[in-house]
């Protein structure tokens, strides 16, 4: 087996196009891995964070000790705005999760009073959100529902004496910072470390998504390439970002898709050959219903049903993706399932489940790999042409065909020419260009080494 390998990858690496296509993949590999680095995230931070920023900059180059009062008067209003509110309800929340887990613990109505009782002031006050009484009420005879209910305020509970905790860390880092505000030497390394913290909690409770294309300017004409968008800019989005970023996109979509669909492929193919008779008959009409519905129709409809957004197009493309495997496998299952070491493990005893998985399917499953490398390429397609028709990732989100989206408005120019708006389409389809035909040569080439017929 070991020879064989070796005389695989000698052929792989003779392989002109093989060689092209490891070189494209290792290209995007290298971009998704980098693409912080390549293209920082645009985190938008609060200004009066910016000017704390500032004056603890302005601290570090100067060492003025009048700036000291001004930084500790931010830090204190900041921590008044954002963390005082959980320390001051902290005692309530906890008395709140007592008689929470009193109730979980001894279901009475005396207990049910209490715990309403104690969650509808803290409501009112909107302290918790009022979400959290009303469906405790309005459920009260749907027990599913109710307990559904109970688990939101116990996550809702848990979260804000989280924050409260958090709150408290902060308080004795601002006291410590207002200790030391006699030297700057003291009070420098400790206002760092508070900022450093603050910053963190900002960035953290903001659940910023590093996939959305940053808003460079509100001007939706598309602005050409320059030195700070070398992509230019569509839709007031930075193309080179989202090219970048797609990249990500681009490996998520199709790894998780074809994996997916795939086993999904493999497992129904598998049981359908091996097992034969009417399981065979059933499965294999049923491959055939999915198969007799078009794949980017049949995509398209799911997608509008299930809402958009970058889950949903990958459910739907793993829902409609995997009868070609199951095919394939059932195939090769069918001409391997009567041979001598098959027929010799059946009659030692062994399970089926082992059989296929132990015996059956190493020796069946490379035609069905090779069919799935060439397969990521086509998905990534796939997902753009949904995002290119509005149905597939949600605006703004860094994907190759949300990015061609924009560029519907412009593809036939302006009144300067037809390709005055060129790199609105050029830079995101040559990257989808460039991924599809990666894997595709791949693919090709592990099917020439790997098919019996064409072996030297």
């Amino acid at each position: 087996m070991n020879e064989e390998y070796k005389r695989a990858l000698r052929k792989f690496y003779k392989n002109p196009s093989a060689m092209l296509g490891l070189i494209l993949l290792i290209f995007f590999i290298l971009i998704a891995s980098f693409a912080p680095l390549l293209a920082p995230p645009q985190i938008p931070i609060d200004p009066e964070i910016e000017n704390m920023e500032s004056m603890l900059n302005k601290l570090s180059e100067t060492k003025d000790k009048s700036i000291i009062d001004d930084l500790t008067s931010s830090f204190s209003d900041y921590y008044d705005f954002t963390y005082g509110f959980y320390l001051d309800y902290a005692n309530d929340v906890k008395k709140l999760e007592k008689t929470l887990k009193n109730y979980q613990s001894n279901k009475s109505e005396e207990n049910l009073k209490a715990l309403i009782d104690e969650l509808t002031p803290l409501t009112e006050d909107y302290v918790l959100d009022t979400s959290y009484l009303e469906n405790i009420q309005k459920n009260l005879k749907d027990k599913k529902k109710f307990n559904a209910a109970l688990k939101d305020l116990e996550n809702g509970v848990k979260s804000f004496l989280a924050k409260a905790t958090n709150a408290e860390k902060m308080k004795k880092e601002l006291d410590e910072i207002n200790s030391k505000n006699n030297s700057v030497d003291e009070f420098l390394p400790a206002a760092k470390k508070y900022f450093k913290d603050l910053k963190s909690n900002y960035i953290k409770d903001l659940h910023y998504d590093p996939y959305l294309m940053p808003i460079v300017t509100y001007e939706n004409t598309p602005q050409p390439p320059s030195k700070g968008h070398p992509f230019g800019i569509s839709n007031g989005r930075d193309i080179y970002y989202g090219v970048v970023w797609g990249t990500r996109t681009g490996f998520k979509i199709g790894i998780i898709v074809v994996v997916s669909a795939t086993l999904i492929g493999l497992f129904i193919g598998s049981i359908s050959a091996y097992f034969g008779g009417w399981v065979d008959e059933v499965l294999m009409r049923i491959t055939d219903i999915f198969m007799s519905i078009p794949f980017m129709l049949s995509a398209m409809v799911l997608t509008t049903v299930l809402g958009t957004g970058l889950d949903k197009v990958m459910i739907a493309m793993i829902v409609f993706g995997w009868m070609g495997s199951a095919r394939l496998i059932r195939g090769n299952i069918l001409q391997a399932k009567n041979d001598q070491y098959v027929l010799a493990a059946k009659a030692l005893g062994v399970r089926d489940s082992k059989i296929i998985v132990k015996h059956i399917l190493p020796n069946t499953i490379f035609p069905v790999l090779i069919q799935a490398s060439m397969r990521i390429g086509s998905m990534v397609i796939t997902a753009a042409v949904l995002s290119f028709l509005g149905v597939g990732a949600p605006q703004g989100y860094a994907d190759w065909g949300s990015i061609l989206n924009y560029a519907r408005n412009w593809i036939l120019g302006g009144t300067g020419g037809a390709f005055e708006y060129w790199y609105t389409i050029v830079f995101p389809g040559t990257a989808m260009v460039l991924f599809v035909l990666a894997w595709n040569l791949v693919g090709d080439a592990l099917r020439d080494i790997f098919d019996p017929k064409l072996r030297g």
